[in-house]
C-alpha cells in the first residue's frame, strides 16, 4: 500500500491542478501505476497479511475518486479516467456498490455518453458491458431497477457508430435476461427495433472496418433475445419489414422471423429436404400467444411472398428490388415448419391449417357444387389449378413439420375427392349392342379426359404421400378417409386405366401417359390402406401387365417419364414385399413373366422389380435367386447369365448399403449352397469373354463376392473357403482361357479379382486366405516365366501390390505366422537385389508403374505426374471406400516406413557400389523411381518429416551424379518432389524449415539452378514416350515456377539461363506445358 500511496501523494499536486493538461498526465501515470500492480494487490485483506496492501472495499475509494473527476469538462481526461475504471472491471475487482456509483453518480449523471467523442464512448460502452458480465458487478446494476434501465436507454439510444453499435448490441440480450423492464420494455425495445434492418455500407477501400453483415448479425441477436418479452411488438414490425421490396430488409425480417417462431438462431441452417429437424432441447419459441393474434398476417405474409414478390423474381429478371435469393426460400419454408411445429398437437392447430390453406391454396367453390362430386360432375373448365412450386413446397414442408396433424387430410380430401364417384364399371362383353359399346366409349373417353386435366392435382398428392412415407407409415388415420372412399378410388382409377390405357390405348402420347403414371403411382400407395377385398384386387392387378409393358417402352426410349417408371418399380417392389391386398397375385404375375414367353425387355423389368423386392423379403430372394440360377442352366444365351449377375450385384450392393432385416448373411449362405453352380457359369463366361456382355457379366460376379464379403463382420468357415476357392479358380481361369489378344478385357478381370483378394486379406486373419493367395502367387509367377507375355508383369504387378496394401494397413499380430511369411515374401519382390530375371521384370514393374496404388492418391498428387499410363490396360485408382479395407490409423506411415526407406536403402546401396551392371543400374533407378513415387503420395502432415532426404533423392533424380543418368520419367517424378516440397517451403503455413537440404547454402541453390538450366528436353524420334517427355516438361515448368521464391541472390544470378529454358517450353507442342511456362515466366519476371 505505501508504494500506491506514495505515487498518489507524488501525483497530488497535478490531479488537483486546475490545469487540464497536468491532470491529464497525472491520470495517465495513476494509471501506469495501478496497471503496473497484479490483481491480488487489491484483494488481500488485513487479516490475511500483516502488511496489507489494499482490501477490496479500499477500491471503492479508487473508483470514487475517479467518478468524482468525471465532472471535468476535458474530453481527454474522461477518456483517462474511464480507462482507469476500466481496468477494474475487467479485472473483476469492483463491487455491487462500486457498479452503482459508477452509474448512478457517472456514466448516467456526470456524464452524457452520447455527447462524447467516438474513442470515449467507446470505453465507456466497453465498461458499461463488463458491469453486466459479472455476477458481483450485475447484482448492483440490478438493484437500480428502472434507474438503470432508463439511464442505459438514454445513454445507447440514438448511437451511429458501427464500432459502437456493436458493443451496445452485445450489451442489450444481457438487459433483456437479468432486469425487469417493466413500463419501460416498449421504450427498450424502440432503442433496438430503430436500427432494423441495418442500413450502411462501410467506406470502400477498407475491409478491416465492420461490415453490415456483422452489423445485422448482432442486432439480430438483440431482437432475437427479445422474442419472450416484447413478442407483441416484434412480430407485427418483422411482418411490415418482410412485406418491403428492399432485399436486406426482406432477408433480415423473415431470417429474424423464421429464428423467432422456431426458437433457435439461423433456424434456417437446420432446413433440409423440407424436413426442419432441430435440436429438442435449445428450442426457446416465441410465445404461442403473441403469435395467434398475427396468424392471419403470417400466413398472408407467405401467401403474398409466393404468389407476389417470388413470381416477379422468376418472370421478371429487371425488377432487383423484388427479386429473392434461395435463402430467403430457406427462410420461408422454415417459417412454415416453425409455425406447424408450434401448433402441432394444439386446439389452434385446425385453424391454422385452414388459414394457411385459405392464403396459400384457397378453396374456390361454384354454386351448388358438392364435396361429393365426382369427376363426371366436376367441370374442366372449373377445375381448381393445383399446387405449384413454392406453393406446393411451402404445403408439403407443412405436412412433414407435423405428420400426425390435419394438413396431410385436407390436401387428400381436395385432392382426391373427385376420384371417388361415380363407380365406374368394366367395358361390355362382345354380345353387347354396339350402341350400349359406343356410350360405354364415350363415357370411358370423357371419364378419361377429366382425370387428365385432373393429373397436376395427383402428381402433387403422390409427392406428398411420397416424401410423408419416408417418415411415417400412411394410414387411412394418418389421411382421415374411410376405408371405403379409398376402396373406391382405388376401383375407379384401376377401372378407368384399364378402359383407356389399356383396352382403348388412350395413353400414348406424352400428357396421357403422365396421366397413367400419375394415376398409378396412387394407386400404388393407397392399395397397402385396403383389406381383402377381391374385386378392387382384380381391377388393380388387370392393369398391371399394361404398366409394366410402359416401363419396358420408357427404358427403351429413356423417355422424360424414365424417373417416373422407376419410381413405379420401387412402389410395385414394396407391393410384394410387404403386406399388401395384391402382395400374392402380383409376385405370381412377376415369376410368371420369368418362366413364360416374355421378351427380354418385359423379363428385365419384372427382375428390377423383383431384385428391390429382394431386398425386404428373404422369402422372394431365395425364389428370385433359386429362378435366375435355373434360368442360367437352362438357357442356351448369355442374356440370363447377364440378368443374374446383374441382379444379384444389385441387391448385395444395396444391402451393404442399407439391410434393415439383416438379408446379406442370408445372400451369402444362398452363394455358399451354390458354389458349384457360380463356378460352372465363371467358366462359361471366361469361355465366352470375347462378348462384351460376357465382359460385364464376370465383373459383376467378381464384384459381388468382393460386397458380400466385406459387408459382413464374420464369414462363416465354409463360406469363406468356398470364396476363396471361387478366386482361385478365377484367377485360373482368367490366366489360362484368357486370349492373350484383349489385354484390356484382361487388365478389368484383372483389377476386380484383385480387389477381392486385397479385401480378403485385409478383413479376415485365419490362415486359409493367406494360404490360397500364396497359391495364387505361385501360380502367377509360373504362368509369367513360361507364356513370355509382356502384359503380364503389369496384371501381376497389382497383385503383389493390393495384396500388400491389404496387409500392411491391417492390424498385424505376431501369430499370424501365415500372413506375416506373405508379407515378406511380397516385400522381397520389392526389395530384392538379385532376384531372377523374370522376377526382375516383375520387381521394375511394381516399382515403376504399380507402386502408387501402395498408399491412397493424396491431394497433392492430383496434379498428374503422368507417370501411372500403363500401355493396353486399365487404370486403377483407388481409396479405402472401394477396397472396404480396415484401415490402421498409422497405416500410411507404417506402409512409408517398411517400403519407401526400406527401397531408399537399397538405392543408396547400390549406388556406393564402384562397378554395377546394366541390370543393376536399372534396378537402382527403380529402387528411387519407387521412393519418390511414394513421397509424392505422403500427405502434408506426414512429408515434413522426410523432407530432406526426399529433396536430395529428387535432386539426384534429376540431374543424376557422376556414375548414373536417370530416363526421362524419373526425372519428371523428381521434378514434381521438388516443386511440391519447395511449394510447402514457402507456404505462409508451412512446417518446413527454410534452411534444410537444398537451402542450407546458397551454393547449393546455385548448384541446382545451374544443373536444371542445363537441362533440355526434346520430343525427338528416339523418344519411349511422348507422353512421358511431355510429363518432363510440365514438371520441370512448375519446379521452375516454384522456384522463383529461392533467394534472391541465387536466382539473380541465373535469371537469364531460366528465361532461355522457359522460352523453349512456351513453344512446347503441348498445351498444359505452354500454360505452366507461362504462369512460370510471369513469375519470374515479376519477382526476378
Amino acid at each position: 500500500m505505501s508504494e500506491l500511496l506514495n505515487l498518489v501523494e507524488f501525483l497530488n499536486e497535478s490531479l488537483t491542478s486546475p490545469d487540464s493538461s497536468l491532470q491529464k498526465n497525472g491520470f495517465k501515470q495513476l494509471n501506469e501505476g495501478i496497471r503496473s500492480r497484479p490483481a491480488k494487490y487489491f484483494t488481500e485483506t488485513e487479516g490475511n497479511r500483516r502488511n496489507s496492501l489494499m482490501s477490496i472495499s479500499k477500491v471503492f475509494y479508487i473508483v470514487e475518486f475517479y467518478v468524482s473527476r468525471l465532472v471535468l469538462p476535458s474530453a481527454d481526461l474522461v477518456g483517462i479516467i474511464l480507462e482507469g475504471i476500466l481496468w477494474f472491471a475487467r479485472k473483476q475487482l469492483l463491487s455491487a456498490d462500486c457498479a452503482v456509483k459508477i452509474c448512478s453518480e457517472g456514466l448516467f449523471s456526470s456524464l452524457h455518453i452520447g455527447s462524447l467523442r467516438k474513442s470515449e464512448r467507446l470505453i465507456a460502452y466497453h465498461l458499461l458491458f463488463e458491469l453486466l458480465s459479472y455476477d458481483r458487478t450485475r447484482s448492483g446494476l440490478v438493484s437500480m431497477k428502472s434507474e438503470f434501465v432508463q439511464g442505459f436507454i438514454v445513454s445507447t439510444e440514438g448511437e451511429k457508430d458501427p464500432e459502437c453499435l456493436m458493443s451496445v448490441f452485445t450489451m442489450h440480450p444481457l438487459v433483456l435476461q437479468h432486469f425487469d423492464l417493466g413500463h419501460l420494455a416498449e421504450e427498450h425495445f424502440d432503442c433496438m427495433a430503430a436500427y432494423f434492418p441495418v442500413k450502411y455500407t462501410p467506406p470502400p477501400g477498407n475491409s478491416a472496418l465492420i461490415s453490415r453483415a456483422q452489423l445485422a448479425e448482432h442486432l439480430s441477436a438483440c431482437l432475437f433475445a427479445a422474442r419472450r418479452v416484447d413478442g407483441s411488438l416484434l412480430i407485427p414490425m418483422l411482418l411490415e419489414k418482410a412485406s418491403s421490396r428492399q432485399t436486406d430488409a426482406r432477408s433480415d425480417a423473415l431470417a429474424l422471423l423464421a429464428d423467432c417462431l422456431a426458437g433457435i438462431p439461423h433456424a434456417a441452417s437446420f432446413f433440409s429436404e423440407f424436413l426442419l429437424v432441430l435440436p429438442p432441447q435449445q428450442r426457446d419459441p416465441i410465445s404461442a400467444a403473441h403469435v395467434t393474434a398475427y396468424i392471419f398476417s403470417l400466413c398472408n405474409l407467405l401467401g403474398q411472398l409466393v404468389t407476389n414478390s417470388f413470381a416477379i423474381h422468376f418472370l421478371s429478371a429487371t425488377d432487383l428490388d423484388a427479386s429473392c435469393d434461395a435463402e430467403d426460400v430457406n427462410q420461408m419454408f422454415s417459417i412454415v415448419a416453425a409455425l406447424a411445429f408450434m401448433y402441432r398437437g394444439r386446439p389452434e392447430e385446425v385453424d391454422f391449417v385452414e388459414t394457411l390453406l385459405k392464403c396459400l391454396w384457397p378453396e374456390k367453390r361454384d354454386m351448388g357444387s358438392t364435396d361429393t362430386d365426382g369427376w363426371f360432375s366436376v367441370a374442366v373448365v372449373n377445375a381448381q389449378v393445383a399446387p405449384q412450386d413454392l406453393v406446393a413446397d411451402c404445403l408439403l414442408t407443412g405436412v412433414l413439420a407435423s405428420p400426425d396433424g390435419p394438413l396431410l387430410a385436407r390436401l387428400f380430401h381436395r385432392l382426391a375427392a373427385p376420384l371417388l364417384r361415380p363407380k365406374v364399371d368394366l367395358l361390355p362383353t362382345d354380345d353387347c349392342f354396339y350402341q350400349i359399346k359406343f356410350e360405354e366409349v364415350c363415357l370411358c373417353l370423357a371419364c378419361f379426359l377429366q382425370i387428365v386435366k385432373w393429373t397436376p392435382h395427383i402428381l402433387f398428392l403422390n409427392r406428398v404421400l411420397s416424401h410423408f412415407s419416408r417418415h411415417k407409415r400412411l394410414s387411412l388415420e394418418g389421411i382421415q378417409a374411410k376405408e371405403e372412399d379409398v376402396r373406391a378410388i382405388v376401383f375407379n382409377l384401376s377401372h378407368t386405366l384399364k378402359r383407356s390405357c389399356s383396352d382403348l390405348r388412350m395413353c400414348d402420347d406424352d400428357s396421357q401417359s403422365l396421366t397413367e403414371i400419375a394415376a398409378f403411382s396412387l394407386l400404388c400407395r393407397l392399395l397397402p390402406l385396403l383389406r381383402s377385398d377381391d374385386e378392387v384386387q382384380k381391377a388393380f392387378l388387370a392393369f398391371c401387365p399394361h404398366v409394366l409393358e410402359h416401363m419396358v417402352f420408357a427404358k427403351r426410349m429413356e423417355t422424360p417419364h424414365y424417373t417416373l417408371r422407376l419410381e413405379q418399380q420401387c412402389l410395385l417392389a414394396k407391393l410384394v414385399s410387404h403386406f399388401s391386398l395384391a402382395k400374392d397375385d402380383l409376385l405370381l404375375l412377376l415369376f410368371k413373366l420369368l418362366q413364360g414367353a416374355s421378351s427380354v425387355e418385359l423379363e428385365s423389368v419384372a427382375i428390377e422389380v423383383l431384385q428391390r423386392a429382394s431386398c425386404d423379403s428373404s422369402t422372394i430372394l431365395d425364389n428370385l435367386v433359386t429362378l435366375l440360377y435355373q434360368r442360367c442352366s437352362d438357357a442356351i444365351s448369355l442374356t440370363p447369365v447377364l440378368q443374374m449377375t446383374s441382379a444379384i450385384l444389385y441387391i448385395a450392393t444395396s444391402l451393404r448399403t442399407k439391410d434393415e432385416n439383416n438379408l446379406l448373411p442370408f445372400l451369402a449362405s444362398i452363394l455358399q449352397h451354390r458354389g458349384n453352380e457360380i463356378l460352372n457359369v465363371a467358366e462359361r463366361l471366361i469361355w465366352e469373354l470375347p462378348r462384351e456382355e460376357a465382359k460385364s457379366c464376370l465383373l459383376d460376379l467378381l464384384s459381388t463376392f468382393r460386397l458380400v464379403a466385406s459387408g459382413l463382420s464374420e464369414l462363416p468357415g465354409v463360406l469363406l473357403r468356398t470364396i476363396i476357392d471361387s478366386l482361385y479358380s478365377y484367377f485360373t481361369a482368367c490366366i489360362f482361357n484368357l486370349r492373350s489378344g484383349d489385354s484390356t478385357l484382361r487388365s478389368i478381370v484383372f483389377n476386380e479379382l484383385c480387389l477381392c483378394s486385397a479385401t480378403l486379406i485385409n478383413k479376415y486373419p485365419g490362415n486359409d486366405v493367406p494360404g490360397i493367395l500364396t497359391k495364387i502367387f505361385n501360380l502367377l509367377l509360373s504362368h509369367m516365366e513360361t507364356a513370355g507375355d509382356s502384359s503380364s508383369p503389369v496384371l501381376i504387378a497389382r497383385f503383389v501390390v493390393l495384396v500388400l496394401r491389404g496387409l500392411l494397413v491391417s492390424q498385424l499380430t505376431v501369430t499370424a505366422t501365415a500372413r506375416q511369411r506373405l508379407l515378406k515374401r511380397l516385400l522381397d519382390v520389392l526389395l530384392s537385389t538379385n532376384a531372377s530375371d523374370a522376377e526382375q521384370n516383375l520387381q521394375r514393374t511394381c516399382l515403376l508403374r504399380s507402386l502408387h496404388l501402395l498408399l491412397p492418391l493424396s491431394e497433392s498428387a492430383c496434379v498428374g505426374t503422368g507417370l501411372e499410363i500403363e500401355v493396353e490396360s486399365e487404370p486403377l485408382f483407388l481409396n479405402e471406400e472401394i477396397c472396404h479395407c480396415l484401415v490402421n490409423p498409422l497405416a500410411v506411415q507404417k506402409s512409408f516406413c517398411l517400403v519407401a526407406l526400406r527401397l531408399r536403402t537399397a538405392w543408396q546401396t547400390l549406388r556406393e557400389l564402384c562397378e554395377l551392371s546394366s541390370s543393376q543400374v536399372s534396378l537402382a533407378e527403380a529402387f528411387l523411381h519407387g521412393y519418390l513415387r511414394l513421397s509424392s503420395l505422403l500427405p502434408d502432415s506426414l512429408i515434413t518429416d522426410y523432407a530432406s532426404d526426399a529433396l536430395e533423392a529428387a535432386v539426384v533424380g534429376v540431374v543424376g551424379d557422376a556414375q548414373h543418368v536417370v530416363g526421362p520419367k524419373t526425372q519428371a517424378l523428381g521434378l514434381f518432389v521438388i516443386a511440391r516440397l519447395v511449394t510447402l517451403c514457402f507456404a505462409p503455413s508451412s512446417t518446413l524449415s527454410s534452411s534444410f537440404a537444398l537451402f542450407s547454402t546458397s551454393d547449393a541453390a546455385d548448384n541446382l539452378l545451374e544443373k536444371l538450366s542445363c537441362l533440355r528436353v526434346t520430343s525427338g524420334p528416339g523418344d519411349s514416350s511422348l507422353q512421358i517427355a511431355s510429363s518432363l516438361r510440365f514438371n520441370l515448368a512448375r519446379c521452375l515456377r516454384f522456384l522463383v521464391d529461392l533467394p534472391s541472390a541465387s536466382t539473380t544470378r541465373h535469371r537469364a539461363a531460366v528465361r532461355c529454358l522457359l522460352e523453349d517450353l512456351l513453344d512446347d507442342d503441348c498445351q498444359s506445358v505452354r500454360l505452366e511456362a507461362a504462369r512460370a515466366h510471369n513469375d519470374w519476371c515479376l519477382k526476378v
